[in-house]
Formats: C-alpha cells, sequence, structure tokens
C-alpha cells in the first residue's frame, strides 16, 4: 500500500513538472514572438514617421499568441518620450488603440496597416519644462490645486508656481484649462500667492496660454484637457479608425492635414 502510494507521488509529481516545463516554454514562445511584432512595428513607425529614435511598443494582452485565434489584439500602444517639438518644446506622446481586428499575418509580423481599431486616441503630455517654455518661465512647476499626492488624479485647472521674466520673484496662481472649439485656453481666475502688492492683473498675462490644438501633433483636434502628474494632458480620440503605420506615430501629423499643409 505504502509502495503504492509512493509510486502515485512520484508520477503527480511528475506530471506538474511535465506541464511547469511546458507552460514555461510556451510562455518563451509567445514572449518571443510578441517581441518579434513589437520590434517590428517601432521600427516602421519611427521610419514612417522620420522619428529620430525608435518608439516604445506594447502589443495584445497577458498572452499575445491567443490573437492568432482571436483575431484580435486586445490593445495597442506605442510611447514617445521626452521628444523636441518644433514651435511646441519638449513632450511625451502615446497613441492607444483598442480592439484591433488583425489577421495571423498581421499578429506574426507586427505590420497593422490596414487593421481596424475600434477606438483610437493620441496623448501629448506637456511638464512644467514644456509650459513654461511657452510662458518664458524656466521655473514653472504646475501642481494639482487640491490633490498633492504624486499621482494627484485628474482636474480641470491647476496651480502655476513660477517668475514670470519682469519679476524677481515666484508667483502662484490658479488657472483653468479649457477648450473652446479647437483652441486650449489656459486662463489665471485666482492669485495664491504673489510679492506684496501685486494683483492678478498684473500678472494674468504672464500665465495666460492659447494654442489651437490642430497645430499639436495630435491625430485631430483635442478632444479632451486635464492635469494629471504635474503635466497638462491634450488627447484626441476617435472610433472605428483604419490604421496606418504612419499614423500609429505619437508624434505625426494626419496623412491628410499634411497634405494640406505642403
Amino acid at each position: 500500500m505504502q509502495k503504492s502510494r509512493s509510486k502515485a507521488l512520484t508520477i503527480t509529481a511528475s506530471t506538474i513538472g511535465v506541464v511547469a516545463v511546458a507552460g514555461a516554454a510556451f510562455w518563451i514562445v509567445d514572449s518571443a514572438i510578441a517581441a518579434h511584432a513589437e520590434h517590428n512595428l517601432s521600427e516602421a513607425v519611427a521610419e514612417s514617421a522620420n522619428l529620430d529614435s525608435a518608439a516604445r511598443v506594447f502589443l495584445g494582452g497577458p498572452i499575445y499568441s491567443t490573437s492568432f485565434f482571436t483575431g484580435e489584439l486586445a490593445s495597442v500602444s506605442i510611447d514617445m518620450l521626452d521628444v523636441e517639438i518644433p514651435g511646441v518644446g519638449m513632450v511625451n506622446a502615446r497613441t492607444e488603440v483598442e480592439s484591433v481586428e488583425v489577421t495571423r499575418d498581421q499578429v506574426l509580423s507586427g505590420d497593422l496597416n490596414g487593421a481596424t481599431a475600434e477606438t483610437f486616441a493620441r496623448t501629448i503630455r506637456m511638464d512644467g519644462v514644456a509650459i513654461g517654455a511657452q510662458l518664458g518661465i524656466t521655473d514653472l512647476d504646475i501642481s494639482h490645486p487640491i490633490n498633492i499626492s504624486p499621482s494627484g488624479g485628474l482636474a480641470s485647472e491647476a496651480l502655476l508656481t513660477g517668475t514670470p521674466p519682469d519679476l524677481d520673484e515666484p508667483v502662484s496662481v490658479m488657472v483653468s484649462l479649457r477648450l473652446v472649439g479647437s483652441e486650449f485656453q489656459m486662463t489665471p481666475y485666482e492669485l495664491v500667492d504673489a510679492p506684496s502688492g501685486l494683483t492678478l492683473d498684473d500678472v494674468d498675462q504672464a500665465f495666460t496660454w492659447r494654442v489651437d490644438t490642430l497645430q499639436l501633433p495630435l491625430s485631430d483636434r483635442a478632444t479632451a484637457v486635464y492635469l494629471s502628474g504635474g503635466s497638462i494632458h491634450f488627447q484626441s480620440e476617435a472610433r472605428n479608425v483604419e490604421l496606418t503605420t504612419r499614423e500609429l506615430s505619437p508624434l505625426a501629423a494626419p496623412e491628410e492635414n499634411s497634405d494640406e499643409s505642403s
């Protein structure tokens, strides 16, 4: 009886070992397929949009190869960090698409030209350095008006602190972040801290900024603007989009806009 029980335990342990090895092998193969597709898409995006460096790409979900059978990538995200945009400054940019219909060849190659995505979002993130460059304020700090934690949460207002070019001491003002049509408007509405004698009227122009979001490297005009994590985010969204490699780039203007401007 004891011998039978030992044999059963040996068989069970052996089975578990085989399953573990098979699982590890599958994970390695799955990761390799995903990495190959991500590398190809990263290189293609950089080349098509004339980027100086490759983008950071993530394809699919936890188990990439399931897309061979479902015909769908759950999500695709492409990030570019600390990129200088003429007339805008240093930005971080992200393209994210979800529910992408793909063929098996596209899953393997990472070539998403012609694939259809249920949602398409482009986000440009500008921190205090980038916004400060627009205002001529080299020490600009952007913070959440209420939540002082590092993540902060989303807000449609911001607390700006910095030294305007014509002053020797920093000023803190509350600003609203609004979209009016395609134009972004950052408007001071409350003086929080300033050298003695100064009023909001004295500094409001120093902290006012207007920009047509069609001039930003978004897929279209911004549909949302908000503060998060000490940066101002501009986001455009679209649905049921046929993808091209070029427009997947977080920093590429839409091809039709480029044609019109040439």
